[in-house]
C-alpha cells in the first residue's frame, strides 16, 4: 500500500526461483506484507520482524524462511 505499493511475488518453488510485480505465476506457498519494504532495504532483519510480531507468515514457514537468504 501506499506510494509505492503494488503486489509483487517471489517464487521460490520452482528451479531457480524468480521475482517480479502482479500475480505470481504459480500458487502461493506462503506470504509476506508487513515491513516488506524494509527487509529488501536491509532496514528490518526478517527473523527478528517474525519475532517482534511486525512480520506474519502464511503457509509454508520453510518457503518463507529461505527468502532470508535472498536478502
Amino acid at each position: 500500500s501506499g506510494e509505492e505499493g503494488g503486489t509483487w511475488y517471489i517464487d521460490l518453488k520452482t528451479k531457480g526461483g524468480s521475482a517480479g510485480s502482479g500475480k505470481a505465476p504459480v500458487a502461493a506457498g506462503g506470504g509476506l506484507r508487513k515491513d516488506f519494504v524494509k527487509m529488501f532495504t536491509g532496514k528490518l532483519k526478517p527473523t527478528l520482524a517474525f519475532m517482534s510480531g511486525k512480520l506474519r507468515i502464511k503457509g509454508n514457514m520453510a518457503l518463507a524462511i529461505k527468502l532470508e537468504k535472498m536478502l
